[in-house]
């Protein structure tokens, strides 16, 4: 008895013809299923044959008067609606991560906007693309500089583009700084002061070492009024510098959207400077490609400014 040999040739299966054989395999007719893919019939016929031909099973008893499945189109028939279903999520997946509608945002931000910027950003970028995953790094300014150049964040919110000259840059705002006193500071009860009058203070700030283009830029506008910046106690986050205000260790100059964090014994007071102010920048490497980042530049050059109600 003769045998025809069995091929070990791997088969090789487009999506095309896959969807050609559901249609055929669904509506049992080639001129119907022709209509609903928008091709010739003929066309549909020769597609048809060679998927049988690269199978090496016939898919469809045909008659003049009807279609219907072999038992090998049933069994196909099963297995290609799952395929199908599988190939069309990947390219959604796929077309959302172009269009930016998936994926994942990695924000760098300076801790003082994570009280009022960045939470507002959240949920509004979450009402616009709610598959987007987020990671959140809190990073000084100089931090942000290193970790955009070599891919580690995609977006930076700085307090200073100091040394970014390479990188993208949008001026979101400038905001006043104001004075955090100890509740038993002799300045606790005044409306405002000068920065002339601090030439004595203990100051506490950011550390040298991480944030050295903000406190370059703060000495100089200390050395302005006369005052040398001499740093007490240094910090790396806002909620420790405050702690320490609160507990008389020093004052500080903190960006004025800071006063949403108020612990006991604390006061905060305007400075009269007009100078005395801190500018907010959004960070991004040159011509970032992704429609995850291009979307979020967007809202936070459109939506930020007006809702955190700072100077441009």
């Amino acid at each position: 008895m003769n045998r025809r040999p069995v091929s070990t040739a791997p088969i090789s299966l487009s999506l095309r013809k896959l969807r050609y054989f559901v249609a055929v395999a669904e509506e049992l007719h080639f001129g119907r299923a022709a209509g609903r893919l928008h091709i010739a019939q003929p066309a549909l016929s020769q597609q048809i044959r060679l998927l049988e031909t690269e199978l090496d099973t016939p898919l469809f008893e045909r008659t003049t008067r009807r279609v219907s499945l072999t038992a090998a189109g049933t069994v196909l028939l099963d297995q290609a609606r799952r395929l199908l279903v599988s190939a069309d999520g990947v390219e959604r997946a796929a077309r959302e991560l172009r269009d930016g509608e998936r994926g994942i945002l990695r924000l760098g931000f300076v801790d003082s906007t994570a009280y009022e910027m960045v939470p507002r950003f959240l949920r509004r970028f979450r009402e616009l693309r709610p598959n987007i995953d987020f990671e959140l790094h809190s990073m000084s300014s100089d931090e942000q500089y290193v970790a955009l150049r070599d891919g580690t964040i995609d977006l930076g919110i700085s307090r200073t583009a100091g040394a970014a000259g390479d990188l993208d840059r949008w001026l979101l705002g400038s905001e006043p700084f104001v004075l955090a006193v100890g509740s038993t500071h002799p300045f606790a009860d005044r409306q405002s002061v000068e920065l002339r009058e601090l030439g004595s203070e203990s100051f506490i700030g950011f550390d040298k070492e991480v944030s050295p283009t903000l406190h370059a830029e703060m000495r100089l506008l200390l050395a302005a009024a006369g005052v040398r910046l001499e740093l007490a106690m240094q910090a790396t986050e806002y909620t420790t510098i405050l702690g320490l205000v609160a507990a008389g260790v020093g004052i500080s100059m903190v960006p004025s959207s800071v006063r949403t964090f108020r612990p006991p014994g604390l006061r905060f007071i305007d400075i009269a400077d007009e100078d005395a102010r801190v500018d907010l920048v959004l960070l991004s490497r040159p011509a970032a490609p992704l429609a995850t980042v291009q979307a979020a530049i967007k809202v936070l050059t459109e939506l930020t400014v007006p809702e955190l109600d700072l100077e441009t």
